[in-house]
């Protein structure tokens, strides 16, 4: 499908469970394994980014914002020919998640504080 349409339809992502995140993550690098994306560059990215999150609540607020827009934009692709009402109602639209409105709230106070100084 990904070499036809360009996009990896929704039921080909590993799916969102109960596991912990250790395992979904681990998950998640064996399946970039069998799609051939776990080049080493971008393992040596996931490390970076892992290890930038431990730094400072901005970096982890920064990883979280492009995380979102990746996933919004893969998500936008994936769905253009859905019927709007499905698109905005789906458990898979990530603007419905309480995690993506908290990460707004907070880069809105980040903002804020960062205008201050």
């Amino acid at each position: 499908m990904k070499q036809l349409t360009g996009f990896i339809p929704i039921a080909a992502l590993p799916p969102s469970t109960a596991a912990s995140a250790k395992q979904q993550l681990l998950e998640t690098i064996e399946w970039l394994q069998s799609e051939g994306a776990a080049t080493e560059t971008n393992l040596k990215l996931l490390t970076a980014i892992v290890e930038s999150i431990l730094w400072s609540e901005e970096s982890y607020t920064r990883f979280l914002q492009c995380g979102f827009d990746a996933a919004i934009e893969l998500f936008d692709i994936s769905s253009q020919n859905w019927e709007f009402e499905e698109s905005t109602s789906s458990p898979y639209n990530l603007r419905n998640w309480d995690e993506y409105e908290q990460l707004q709230q907070t880069r809105a106070l980040l903002s804020t504080t960062q205008h201050r100084h």
